[in-house]
């Protein structure tokens, strides 16, 4: 591991020498400013390893020498874990204001013109200057960061969720498809529920009792540890509506046993507290949970009176939800069903199959869909987890604001919605499948459910005022017309997966994120502003920052691959007579050589993005501080975040994310924009799934067709590399 090599090559007498320069340090009076060691050091601690030779206070460079202290030469100024890393998370960084300039010029580069670029550079070399305004905001957020845990988080949290104002399904809701399960009856079902809750409630008695399992980096300073902030904000926890700004109920941290603790179950729109742990009768055991889920399939679809759809009313923009959730709380019982429901550990939805219209429309020669459910392919599964499939069907058998809801369909599909403002998905994949294998592992029994005389679970009635009942079919229109408006595709590529990638040298992500970046240029001949999250965790309270993978670099590549052609490359599997091409003589303008270093090149400026992001120096975290810093210093945004350039460049056409699965599972989501493509991945060792997105009301885009640039972008990226 790295903390042995480093201490292997310091030699003997580093503890003394480390203490000797600590010695010296503190005689001098620095104080704890933005640039002091102390500071500094915190900043970067475990990045960089010369050697403490090299070091003496009267060196004119002493401040870049002391960036150079291997982390566990620093353990005298602090205790230091097992792997030589601090027992404390050091704070996010505030990069120096030039590097952040500099690399936003790098980035708007393949994304812009050259009259836009130099208006852009005209702007920030103003903003630069001794007189400008960036020095005097840099300054700013080093005192901000100074003064709290993580100077970004709320700047970030609320550009990134909390201020938008679009409904949460599809434009920010992932969905999350498991192998389907085999259901012969309703007790199998009932049991299946009952194995994910029970095992939920184990892994909230394991938060609680602090024996979550410290996470740590694997590559890139491995071992380092992690930031796990975010996993204990997964049970119990929901998102509220504000009419300008939403907010968020986040649970504490109990004893165990010292809360009851309980889900609501939605079955046909009709809602149920099912109690789990009480504190008058302890833990329900599996199969008591099961009697209860059994209890709820068997009554909802008995009622006599149609319920209400409350859950719709989740799926509306955000400023009008916060709005009917005003009104709804005139009445008292609709206060505490909403407040059962926002402290419930999950929500639980049980659903009905949907139609077959929501299977792929896919391309000829495609992957066939891996896994079925009836007749229900992948990607009509995926549509049930995102969004319900509308007023008709599901949609109103959910609570969008609840950060998990787990969801369970009649015919063996199920997987989860869940709301993205309070965790990555790494948090929420890691626990299903954590409890999923241990599903897997224990086969269920045969011998039925015993009788169990428990109380039956509460149904939640609601009062709902006349002026809410007025939204409900103002809502079902606005819900299905986004439904409908979404173009969403499950395509399973088979030609390789990242063992072919590894044995090329080069990172899966990387080679994938060049690939979604072919693939675009392949159908429209210019790249653009691309997102890809990159986690932070390696910092106090650290979420992500944004991997920019539209560089100069991998607009070259995708130039020269495509042999100077322009929009609309013919591709592969456009061809439908193929002997007819394969009797073609192909010709090529360059080299495969030249095309190989063109394309590591491109590698090298993609991994290097990456690292820097992940080691908390990308740039669009410290864009938003100094964008949110110019509104709290000066009343008002500066020219450089009303530019045209700085809109191109927030505006995400391709949004992308590596949402890396053990099991046979994906997650998916819609774009981020109107013209946009939304493109998570799943590379697996002999396939990748991609999950693409896009919206039907925009012409110039299609989820089939991106796929189909992908296909053959990965294609020829093969025969470019292999041997």
């Amino acid at each position: 591991n790295v903390a042995s090599n480093e201490a292997n090559s310091s030699g003997a007498g580093s503890g003394a020498e480390s203490a000797a320069l600590f010695s010296k340090l503190r005689s001098f009076s620095i104080g704890s400013g933005p640039n002091s060691p102390q500071r500094v050091v915190s900043n970067l601690r475990g990045f960089l390893t010369h050697r403490l030779s090299n070091i003496t206070p009267s060196d004119t460079g002493w401040k870049d020498s002391i960036l150079s202290i291997p982390k566990k030469w620093l353990s005298s100024a602090e205790s230091v874990d097992e792997f030589g890393f601090p027992d404390t998370l050091p704070k996010v960084p505030v990069p120096p204001l030039d590097q952040t300039m500099a690399d936003y010029v790098l980035a708007l580069e393949p994304i812009t013109t050259p009259a836009q670029l130099e208006r852009t550079k005209g702007i920030i070399k103003e903003f630069m200057s001794p007189q400008g305004l960036g020095p005097r905001l840099h300054q700013y957020l080093l005192d901000k960061r100074e003064a709290e845990d993580n100077w970004a988080y709320y700047y970030w949290l609320n550009d990134m969720y909390m201020n938008v104002r679009i409904p949460l399904p599809i434009n920010s809701n992932p969905g999350m498809v498991f192998p389907p399960r085999r259901f012969r009856t309703v007790h199998d079902v009932a049991h299946f529920a009952a194995r994910l809750l029970d095992g939920l409630l184990a892994h909230k008695e394991m938060l609680d009792s602090g024996q979550l399992p410290l996470e740590r980096a694997a590559s890139r300073e491995k071992n380092q540890p992690l930031c796990m902030a975010q996993y204990y904000r997964l049970l119990g926890s929901c998102r509220r509506p504000g009419v300008e700004r939403d907010s968020q109920y986040l649970p504490r941290c109990e004893q165990p046993g010292e809360e009851d603790r309980h889900v609501v179950v939605i079955c046909r729109n009709q809602m149920y507290c099912v109690v789990l742990q009480a504190s008058d009768r302890g833990k329900l055991s599996e199969s008591e949970i099961a009697s209860q889920i059994l209890y709820v399939l068997s009554d909802a679809p008995c009622l006599p009176a149609k319920p209400a759809p409350i859950g719709l009313l989740t799926a509306e923009p955000r400023s009008q939800w916060a709005r009917d959730r005003e009104a709804l709380q005139s009445d008292e019982r609709n206060q505490r069903n909403l407040e059962l429901i926002e402290t419930a550990l999950v929500v639980l939805c049980l659903d009905e199959p949907l139609g077959r219209n929501f299977n792929a429309r896919g391309f000829t020669g495609a992957t066939p869909s891996m896994h079925m459910a009836g007749e229900r392919d992948e990607t009509n599964m995926a549509h049930e987890m995102i969004h319900g499939g509308g007023s008709e069907f599901n949609s109103a058998n959910r609570w969008f604001d609840k950060t998990m809801q787990l969801i369970i369909c009649t015919d063996g599909s199920w997987g989860l919605c869940y709301e993205h403002s309070t965790s990555e998905g790494i948090a929420v994949v890691q626990l299903l499948e954590k409890i999923y294998k241990s599903i897997l592992e224990q086969p269920f029994d045969d011998n039925g459910l015993p009788q169990h005389h428990l109380p039956p679970p509460e149904r939640l009635e609601w009062h709902v005022p006349a002026e809410v009942q007025l939204r409900f079919p103002q809502a079902a229109v606005s819900v299905d017309k986004a439904i409908d408006n979404l173009d969403f595709y499950v395509y399973r590529y088979n030609g390789y997966g990242k063992n072919f990638v590894k044995a090329c040298q080069v990172s899966p992500d990387v080679y994938i994120q060049l690939a979604l970046q072919l693939a675009h240029y392949k159908l429209y001949g210019h790249l653009v502003a691309t997102y890809e999250s990159a986690s932070t965790r390696r910092f106090l309270h650290g979420r992500v920052d944004c991997i920019r993978a539209a560089s100069t670099e991998a607009l070259e590549w995708a130039k020269a691959m495509c042999q100077g052609e322009g929009a609309n490359v013919p591709l592969e599997s456009d061809r439908e007579d193929d002997e007819e091409d394969a009797r073609k003589v192909k010709f090529s303008i360059y080299s495969k050589e030249h095309l190989r270093e063109l394309f590591r090149c491109a590698v090298a400026r993609q991994t290097e993005v990456m690292v820097r992001n992940i080691l908390g120096n990308g740039i669009d975290i410290p864009l938003l501080g100094l964008r949110e810093a110019s509104v709290e210093v000066t009343g008002e945004l500066h020219e450089l975040f009303t530019d045209e350039s700085y809109k191109i460049s927030q505006c995400f056409l391709l949004s992308t994310s590596q949402v890396a699965c053990s099991t046979d599972s994906f997650m998916g989501y819609g774009p981020v924009t109107p013209r946009g493509y939304g493109c998570s991945y799943n590379p697996q060792p002999e396939q990748i799934v991609f999950c693409v997105s896009a919206f039907y009301a925009c012409e110039d885009t299609s989820a089939s067709r991106y796929a189909k640039s992908l296909q053959d972008s990965l294609d020829i990226m093969r025969d470019l590399l292999q041997n």
